[in-house]
């Protein structure tokens, strides 16, 4: 096959898929949009590993630190894991979606859910590695918790809780 033949598929390709793309799309506007009001069905529930860690990733991640997003992951996994069940979060997520919600931070707290939980990323040191529960430094900076933190990053303190 020719490089101009080539070309040709690959422009169709992308014309094709924006096309399909624009013509399937949904009518309702994009979160994105600030100002805009989003409502939860009252009697959502939502106990999925992966959208509760994210929305915690979402919301302690301040920096813009793949370890830091990957390392929240990692803890709230471990806490799911050693309580043997996780919490209904639709509360937290509807929240995240009423104020100021970003699509890019949430596929970002997505990925680093998604590359801990598969395993394609590891969180190092072990102390990190091991935490289960992560606190804000500037909430709990007395906390006797904090004091056996042997993980900080940023303003978060990771710590192995039994």
């Amino acid at each position: 096959m020719s490089a101009l033949s080539s070309s040709l598929y690959l422009a169709l390709g992308a014309l094709g898929a924006t096309g399909l793309g624009a013509f399937f799309s949904p009518s309702s506007p994009s979160t994105d949009e600030p100002g805009q009001t989003v409502r939860a069905p009252a009697a959502l529930v939502i106990t999925s590993p992966r959208i509760c860690a994210a929305l915690e990733v979402y919301t302690l991640a301040n920096e813009n630190d793949w370890g830091l997003r990957a390392t929240i992951a990692q803890a709230v996994l471990n806490g799911f894991n050693e309580t043997g069940r996780v919490p209904d979060c639709a509360a937290g997520v509807s929240a995240a979606l009423a104020k100021d919600f970003s699509s890019y931070r949430w596929q970002l707290a997505l990925d680093a859910v998604d590359a801990v939980a598969s395993g394609s990323y590891s969180v190092s040191p072990d102390a990190c590695a091991r935490a289960n529960t992560v606190v804000p430094l500037s909430t709990e900076a007395t906390s006797p918790v904090v004091a056996r933190a042997r993980c900080v990053i940023y303003d978060l303190a990771f710590v192995e809780v039994h």
